[in-house]
């Protein structure tokens, strides 16, 4: 049998070429001029890297046999010149599939064989790399921001930023985009006492995730990362949660833009009144946490969805969890935050939904740290943690959207898309912005609901019925939301239930 040649050796004069590789990456990608198409980042027992490329035209005959961590041998297919930006690899050619392209199986190559080559972190800072090339990195994540939603040319996409360490405690900060700031920031969630090592391959040189050809990962069974855990500095340093920088970026909206311009303003009793559906910001006290929704849920670790419970065949009163995305019994499951708020300002009252990494935002601790390690959903509705009853009292910035469930079928609850929690921004939106209003507000009367599906942006069957005994004495202020609870509410008027943790009698000086 005929040896293989190197990826080294590659060239354009011929295409019976006869290789032996690993799949160190795959993926699709879709463009206007070329369609759907397969990538790949193939290595060799060298160590030497080339890019393939599937076109769409082959996509079908080439996807059952190409899967990412095999090896495989490749027989004849055409070399091309390698140019344009987003390079995986320094190789001057890439091959690209034809037709009459064979792919074998074969014994694999070493399971240490990644191609993993990380950069140094002082040759991103002083910006001596070349930018045509997506790069490696590896570092410890030693701060981390809460994921945002942000406004990226007209879409909102979640956004976290990390900043990692090397060996040498030289700091560099990273941007992750959509999936890869989602899966980070559940890793993170999950790191016990560990030091929190992230991987990332085929990132853009200003190390932000480079679409679908990035990877990311967090304490991987690697040789590198052994190696790299054995150099930092044995000084346990805790990671830290800190507040998300402005991004310089042109097509980016910053959170100020979008909150005091961008967006316009209502009070509750205005979002009440709101006949279309549209995004409005809304500031206003926590009157409540509304428990009998239950606090949190138990989500599938691999898709983050809401897992389901299925009773058992033989009906003795148990059951066995089952993720309908992932289509498994028993996934890996992780506590994802589910708050029901009953919100107020000086003009009305209503409730508000928000989930995991606005309660992250929020309390500023993982929701996992507040439930321990959950088998299930079963919740005491009256033994709220003390992280959640301190929310009460506390005013924010809240940026909501009104469905039409909301004005149509009478839903009040509203889901949260964005928390402004910045006491001096908070300060600033109340002098300069917040629109007058009536001085009156009541209180609802928490009533016993259905949970709505996870995800849903309102609770059906919830109600706002208003009585005399649990309505509220005027505030004392106006023109302003309430920030002193013990003046501005009569305790004795309000219906005591067990669904809902009652305001805090403290008084909460304005920030600023």
């Amino acid at each position: 049998m005929a040896g293989f040649d190197e990826v080294s050796q590659l060239k354009p004069y011929k295409s019976m070429w006869r290789i032996k590789v690993k799949i160190i990456r795959m993926w699709k990608q879709y463009t206007a001029q070329g369609g759907e198409t397969i990538e790949m980042v193939l290595v060799d027992s060298k160590g030497d890297k080339i890019h393939a490329s599937v076109k769409k035209d082959l996509v079908e005959q080439f996807d059952p046999v190409l899967m990412e961590g095999f090896t495989k041998i490749l027989i004849n297919f055409a070399v091309t010149h390698a140019w344009g930006s987003y390079r995986t690899t320094k190789h001057a050619y890439k091959i690209a599939f034809v037709s009459t392209t064979k792919v074998r199986s074969c014994e694999e190559l070493p399971m240490n064989l990644t191609g993993f080559t990380p950069v140094k972190f002082l040759d991103v800072l002083d910006g001596s790399l070349n930018t045509d090339y997506l790069v490696d990195v590896i570092g410890q994540i030693v701060e981390y921001s809460h994921v945002e939603i942000v406004s990226v040319n007209g879409k909102d996409t979640e956004k976290i930023a990390v900043e990692l360490r090397n060996e040498n405690d030289v700091r560099l900060t990273i941007v992750l985009w959509g999936k890869f700031a989602m899966n980070v920031s559940d890793a993170i969630q999950l790191r016990a006492d560990h030091a929190v090592v992230c991987v990332l391959r085929f990132e853009d040189r200003s190390v932000s995730n480079a679409n679908n050809v990035s990877d990311i990962a967090i304490n991987p069974s690697m040789n590198e990362v052994q190696a790299f855990l054995a150099l930092l500095p044995k000084d346990g340093l805790p990671l830290a949660i800190v507040e998300a920088k402005a991004l310089p970026m042109v097509s980016m909206i910053s959170e100020k833009e979008e909150f005091f311009i961008h967006t316009p303003r209502k009070t509750i009793s205005e979002v009440l009144e709101s006949r279309q559906t549209e995004r409005c910001i809304v500031m206003c006290t926590i009157a409540a946490i509304e428990s009998d929704m239950g606090w949190f849920y138990l989500s599938c670790k691999v898709c983050s969805k809401k897992v389901q419970t299925v009773p058992n065949d033989n009906d003795d009163g148990g059951f066995k969890y089952f993720c309908t995305k992932c289509k498994v019994y028993t996934p890996k499951m992780l506590p994802r935050y589910k708050l029901h708020l009953v919100v107020l300002d000086n003009t009305s009252n209503t409730k508000f939904l928000l989930f995991d990494n606005l309660g992250l935002q929020l309390l500023n601790q993982p929701c996992i740290e507040l439930t321990g390690k959950v088998t299930d959903e079963v919740q005491n509705p009256d033994a709220l943690p003390i992280a959640l009853t301190n929310l009460v009292s506390k005013t924010y910035l809240f940026k909501i959207v009104i469905e039409k469930e909301n004005y149509l079928y009478k839903h009040d609850t509203y889901k949260v898309l964005k928390i402004i929690t910045n006491s001096d921004m908070i300060s600033e939106f109340d002098v300069n912005h917040y629109p007058s209003g009536s001085e009156s507000t009541v209180c609802p009367q928490f009533s016993n609901v259905s949970e709505a599906p996870e995800g849903s942006m309102m609770i059906l069957g919830s109600s706002s019925q208003v009585s005399e005994s649990n309505s509220l004495t005027p505030a004392k202020r106006s023109g302003t939301p309430i920030m002193n609870l013990e003046e501005s509410f009569d305790q004795n008027s309000i219906t005591k239930t067990n669904t809902a943790v009652g305001i805090k009698k403290e008084k909460i000086e304005k920030s600023g």
